[in-house]
């Protein structure tokens, strides 16, 4: 068994030794005082009690002579028996707390009067019960009650005092033990003093002058490196040692007792902060090697929130886990700090470079891959909505219900050019626009807006904007899109697209569909029917470039199943989606998108209206299942369980009902759950 000697020093364990001893006879001297303290507590509760027995006595006689009188004069005796009644049961009270004390106190002459004071107060507390008995007891009980009273008073007067005095010595005693016992824990601890100011302060001296040496030596070594170095303890404590560079790297104070790891918090994301949490404390592991996992380090290059427009700046750290000895466990971290700004500025500056030169590539092989009339078309009606939003945000009234349908509007119009970009295979556009929806989707679930709030939209807006003006300077440059392009322009608004138009259009659909099932794993059939329909009013084609791609795009997410679902429902893995576009007997066209899908579970959406807060609960128990599927129009209806680039915005379905009114068109939707979903849109001939 390891002796006391090999775990203390030589220069602490003489002191270690003596403060032990100090230690326990301290303990042992209080120990006793707590007795003793608990003794004279109770003895003075019973020197308490004793005299209340004193005064309760004389209380119940003088309550005996004044019933006495009462009932001899003839006057109402209740008030002299209530105070016979307060006066022995508060006696009776006072006796027993007086043979408790006496009985814990195991002091002879203290139990007999006890004892004695019951026996004398047991034949008066029966007469003064005997007088409660009655309302108006007898004369005789009551002039031998006063008999009793008179002959008993005095005896038990004397013997409460005898109680007292009895009970006093025995504190007084205590107390003098109490002293004596003091005074010799104090000449105890005063020759343990000086023992250790004299055998242990010369030990102290010399260790101090060596702690202050190695202090000099440490100091000269943190002022001289020029990193930001400082100590952190298991429980991400601060030390008071630190490098001099680390207040010119590090953005805010680190004093000696703070907490690292809450300081670092306010400057990086709860993400960071929550693997940096979880990097430590696998460094603190003894298990683990510290070499294994310096590529998991998630500080080693971090941005640092700042305050106002300052330049963001980057700090790496790295951590040391720190031994107390060979063979002891880890005590702490070596944190190291570095600013590597600049460094990751010129990377980010390569890196933006080469970016923008591969998106200028992507970009140029799209258009490149299009027909130029259609790019030219989504163009101008890109823009001529954006501008119209622009308008719009100038123009708007400045209400909170206002600033909401301007938001709802923009979200609408972003939603269809992206819908048609994703058609046309234009990613940048399609990329720029899912972005913008997310602003717009936050600014949409707040339940007041101010026209500040419109700022984002604004410059969300010309971030569009500068999307289509790359297109457009590509196009610009090519010059095998100049004549195309004027064609398609003195063409606008006076030439219908004919079938060619209407079939490329429904090749770029089934690309889409094509490419949204890929993304969700699921597999499709997309069929179609395009008879010679000849002409078609620009309205109609509009919807057909606008709305079209929102149904395809609708039925393919929310309709299809997944592989193992049409399995497990009887059905072929591969979905199907057909989509006809035909010339009704009167003239008139009729469009219509079908999927054999999982319909519309009309239950379900009324549970998603409530949980989502679309409606209030009762409104949506007394809305028929018509009203609840029309919902689907809605802007921000979804039934989708999260946002993706494909689903959760609920702006599709609210994009093909804004065109069906701006088109003129009728709209229908049937469905039956399990089986098929079918929107059909009507033109009525021109």
């Amino acid at each position: 068994m390891p002796s006391l000697q090999s775990f203390l020093p030589g220069k602490y364990r003489v002191l270690v030794i003596a403060v032990a001893a100090f230690f326990f006879v301290s303990v042992g001297v209080y120990t006793l005082n707590y007795v003793l303290l608990q003794n004279v507590e109770r003895d003075a509760r019973g020197i308490n009690a004793g005299g209340k027995l004193r005064g309760y006595s004389q209380q119940l006689a003088k309550a005996v002579l004044t019933l006495s009188h009462e009932s001899a004069a003839g006057d109402p005796i209740q008030t002299s028996q209530a105070q016979i009644s307060e006066a022995y049961l508060a006696f009776d009270l006072a006796l027993a707390e007086v043979q408790a004390f006496a009985a814990e106190s195991q002091d002879g002459p203290a139990l007999d009067l006890a004892n004695k004071l019951d026996r004398q107060w047991q034949p008066l507390r029966d007469a003064a019960i005997a007088l409660l008995a009655s309302a108006t007891p007898e004369r005789a009980a009551v002039e031998a009650a006063v008999t009793l009273s008179n002959t008993r008073n005095v005896r038990l007067l004397q013997l409460a005092d005898d109680l007292t005095r009895e009970q006093e010595r025995l504190a007084a005693d205590r107390a003098r033990s109490m002293r004596v016992l003091q005074s010799g824990a104090i000449t105890v601890a005063l020759l343990m003093f000086a023992f250790v100011v004299v055998h242990v302060a010369r030990r102290l001296s010399r260790s101090d002058r060596e702690a202050e040496q190695a202090r000099r030596e440490t100091t000269d070594i943190l002022r001289t490196v020029r990193e930001g170095l400082f100590l952190i303890d298991r429980n991400g404590t601060i030390g008071t040692q630190r490098s001099e560079h680390l207040a010119r790297v590090f953005p805010h104070p680190l004093a000696p007792g703070d907490n690292f790891l809450v300081t670092l918090a306010a400057l990086v994301t709860p993400e960071t902060m929550d693997s940096a949490r979880q990097y430590i404390g696998l460094l603190l592991n003894e298990r683990v090697k510290p070499a294994l996992l310096a590529d998991l380090n998630p500080l080693q290059r971090v941005q640092l929130g700042q305050a106002g427009g300052s330049r963001a700046k980057y700090l790496s750290f790295t951590f040391q886990p720190v031994r107390d000895g060979a063979r002891s466990g880890i005590t702490g971290m070596l944190v190291a700090v570095a600013d590597v700004s600049q460094e990751v500025r010129l990377e980010r500056e390569l890196a933006d470079a080469e970016e923008r030169a591969r998106s200028e590539v992507a970009l140029l092989l799209d258009v490149l891959d299009k027909d130029p009339a259609d790019v030219r078309r989504f163009l101008d009606d890109a823009r001529a909505k954006l501008d119209g939003l622009n308008a719009a945000l100038r123009d708007v009234t400045p209400d909170t219900r206002a600033y909401l349908t301007t938001v709802t509007k923009v979200f609408r119009e972003v939603h269809s050019i992206k819908g048609e970009a994703a058609a046309l295979a234009i990613g940048a556009v399609a990329a720029q626009a899912h972005r913008f929806e997310d602003e717009l989707g936050a600014l949409r679930h707040r339940r007041t807006l101010t026209g500040d709030d419109l700022i984002p939209v604004a410059t969300g807006i010309g971030h569009l904007m500068q999307e289509l003006a790359k297109i457009d300077a590509v196009i610009s440059r090519l010059a095998a899109f100049a004549q195309p392009a004027a064609d398609a322009r003195a063409q606008a608004g006076a030439t219908h697209p004919g079938d060619d138009a209407v079939l490329q259009t429904m090749q770029r659909i089934q690309r889409l569909a094509l490419a949204v099932a890929s993304d969700l794993d699921k597999k499709v059939r997309i069929e179609t029917s395009l008879p010679q329909v000849g002409a078609i009013p620009e309205a109609v084609h509009r919807l057909l470039r606008e709305g079209l791609p929102q149904l395809v795009r609708n039925a393919v997410v929310h309709g299809i199943e997944a592989v193992a679902e049409r399995r497990d429902a009887g059905k072929q893995e591969e979905g199907r989606l057909r989509i006809e576009l035909a010339r009704s007997a009167d003239g008139g066209l009729e469009l219509s998108v079908t999927d054999d899908g999982r319909g519309i579970d009309v239950h379900a959406l009324r549970r998603r209206l409530t949980e989502d807060g679309h409606r209030p609960a009762a409104e949506v128990a007394a809305m028929s299942d018509r009203d609840v599927v029309a919902t689907l129009f809605a802007p921000g209806v979804s039934t989708a369980a999260s946002v993706s680039e494909h689903a959760g915005r609920g702006m599709g379905l609210d994009v093909v009902g804004a065109l069906a009114r701006e088109t003129g068109a009728r709209l229908r939707l049937a469905s039956t759950p399990r089986a098929y979903t079918r929107f059909t849109l009507q033109w009525s001939p021109a």
